[in-house]
């Protein structure tokens, strides 16, 4: 029985794939309600977006298919540099959570998943992905995304933007760039940077809290040995300093 019956279902499912063409797959896109996208790097330009792009910025699929800079015109200014970093190198296994500005000058934060498309040279040649609205991530008692300046901390996915590029930094590093930025202005002795590095407040510790400073404004600093984003105040501990 159940042998007949599973040669009797496989012409059946063989047919309904064939039926499943083209224009039913652009119909199951366009119901989707994250804009989904493929977008060419050279020379620039939306190949296809789907028609929830129209919900979510106000511009028609017309209008990004006739302006070959549409991709980037999208995005928030202050968060340019990222896109146009993601369009020189494509992107990693995570999604980059930032702003696009809709038709009528308002602003919607997006959430991209890209799958980056390279040539048989590895030449980067296209980018395909969903853009999905998300609440403002700044909003909440601990917003999951911090800007500062040009400092970007992804809170959620331990991620770090420094000028729209991503930084690396270890697990330890991480966490002392959360610390000294949770109260931009306010003084971090020493102590309590070892304590939440090793839950231990010991000299050894102390001092080896110097240590992570010091790697960490190499990596956040346009001049480490100058530094204007993390001050040390002589005899209390270190400082964030919001304006640099």
């Amino acid at each position: 029985m159940a042998s007949r019956h599973q040669a009797r279902a496989a012409p059946q499912a063989s047919k309904t794939s064939r039926a499943f063409g083209a224009s039913e797959l652009l119909r199951l896109v366009d119901r989707s309600p994250d804009a989904i996208f493929r977008y060419r790097v050279d020379p620039p330009g939306f190949d296809f977006v789907s028609r929830a792009i129209t919900r979510i910025t106000g511009f028609s699929r017309a209008e990004l298919y006739a302006d070959r800079a549409a991709a980037l015109k999208l995005v928030h200014h202050d968060d340019r540099a990222i896109a146009q970093d993601l369009l020189a190198r494509g992107t990693g296994l995570l999604p980059l959570v930032l702003r696009w500005v809709r038709k009528d000058g308002s602003t919607v934060w997006v959430e991209l998943r890209n799958t980056p498309i390279f040539d048989a040279d590895e030449t980067l040649v296209a980018l395909e992905g969903i853009a999905r609205e998300i609440p403002d991530p700044m909003l909440g008692i601990r917003p999951p995304v911090r800007v500062l300046g040009d400092l970007r901390i992804d809170l959620e996915r331990a991620r770090l933007f420094v000028g729209g590029r991503e930084v690396k930094l270890t697990p330890s590093e991480f966490r002392l760039l959360v610390l000294l930025t949770d109260q931009p202005g306010r003084t971090i002795s020493r102590a309590t940077i070892s304590e939440a590095l090793w839950n231990s407040s010991q000299a050894f510790h102390a001092r080896a809290c110097e240590v992570f400073v010091s790697k960490l404004r190499a990596k956040i600093e346009r001049n480490s040995r100058q530094p204007n984003r993390i001050v040390t105040v002589r005899g209390e501990g270190y400082c964030f300093i919001l304006s640099a």
